[in-house]
């Protein structure tokens, strides 16, 4: 059986004041691919999906239902990482 890891983090990427979120997969210890989820109108809305990934793993990268998987994750990842 695969072990299969996300890596999640906060970080300024752009210094614009807006941290991103950067995600990574990772399978068996080796780097699949990242993602990041950034808030385009910096309010701490994260909407905007840079990357493409098969999040619900219908074979499809990036469409929709992807990216609303990635937004999920990033909106709760950030109310938990900004006030560690």
């Amino acid at each position: 059986m695969t072990t299969k890891e996300i890596r999640v983090s906060l970080e300024d990427m752009d210094l614009d004041g807006s941290p991103e979120i950067f995600i990574e997969y990772y399978a068996d210890g080796d780097f699949e691919f990242s993602i990041t989820v950034s808030s385009s109108k910096k309010d701490g809305n994260y909407d905007k999906v840079n990357g493409a990934g098969d999040a619900d793993g219908d074979g499809d990268f990036g469409d929709e239902d992807d990216n609303a998987r990635y937004i999920d994750l990033a909106q709760a990842a950030v109310t938990l990482l900004k006030h560690s």
